[in-house]
């Protein structure tokens, strides 16, 4: 039994790789948190990066912003997104990058977990939006909570494939969740592994909080309101997905939902735009 965070972290570090911060990363939320960090400094640093780029072009362009004449340049498409889009993008981005070829395990399908990864992020930033229960959490983190909530497991597959695959094994022949399945095996979850990578990645504190407590007890209210939001996101984009999950997922029932306070409209609203969500690259 894990008694202790330090302890937690050390049985971690001492099992996985946590790969280090990109440094488009590192850059970006420097400009972000500084007072003076400005969309042009964000265009400077994503100049150098063609892939990221791209995703700048290709978001400003979109029928979402409805713009008459398309946009070319990086520096006005920085200034058109502003620095929250523009480093929830990077977040993405980097993610994808970083893990976006997964060892092949059998009984786990990684293309269902990215567009699943989409589903809750778009899940988590409706509830944040409209449930009591995220008051205090920007939509703009709460995205990237959905995004990354199971960044871990690929980082376990990446170290541990065989143990996850254990891991795996014992959710199918036990019925269990994975996260309580990992834990079986290696003493930790996938959502400690990926709340301990939004720390060295510096993500906000209330998206490692989420993160890290979406499948086990905080230690605070406020740490365990946090974790629900991306429980219950992960539960939409379960109900919402076309196809079930490779694994049993850790879910919230119709009664622990409640705790949201939406109304029937409001749950109907996001499970439809959950359904409609798609991962693109």
């Amino acid at each position: 039994m894990i008694s202790t965070t330090a302890e937690l972290e050390e049985l971690i570090d001492g099992t996985v790789n946590i790969p280090t911060i990109p440094t488009v990363l590192t850059e970006i939320t420097a400009i972000f948190n500084s007072p003076d960090g400005s969309a042009k400094d964000a265009a400077k640093v994503i100049e150098k990066d063609p892939a990221i780029a791209t995703r700048v072009l290709r978001l400003v362009n979109s029928s979402f912003y409805g713009l008459k004449n398309p946009v070319s340049n990086i520096n006005l498409a920085c200034s058109i997104l502003g620095l929250k889009v523009i480093k929830n993008l990077v977040i993405q981005a980097t993610v994808i990058q970083t893990f976006g070829s997964t060892p092949a395990v059998a009984g786990f399908d990684a293309a269902w977990l990215w567009d699943h990864s989409f589903k809750t992020a778009i899940a988590c930033r409706m509830l944040a939006e409209r449930s009591p229960v995220g008051q205090g959490m920007p939509k703009d983190d709460a995205y990237t909570c959905g995004l990354i909530h199971d960044i871990g497991k690929l980082i376990l597959i990446d170290s541990q494939a065989d143990r996850f695959g254990e891991a795996l094994s014992l959710s199918h022949k036990a019925k269990v969740p994975l996260a309580k399945a990992e834990g079986e095996v290696l003493g930790f979850n996938h959502a400690h592994v990926g709340g301990l990578l939004a720390n060295r990645w510096k993500l906000a504190p209330t998206v490692q909080a989420a993160v890290m407590y979406h499948h086990s007890p905080a230690t605070s209210a406020e740490d365990w309101a946090r974790g629900f939001l991306v429980k219950a996101a992960n539960t939409f984009a379960h109900r919402a997905a076309a196809t079930p999950g490779s694994y049993l997922g850790d879910l919230c029932d119709d009664d622990t939902l409640q705790a949201l306070s939406l109304t029937a409209e409001q749950y109907q609203e996001i499970l439809a735009q959950t359904k409609e969500a798609r991962m693109t690259n």
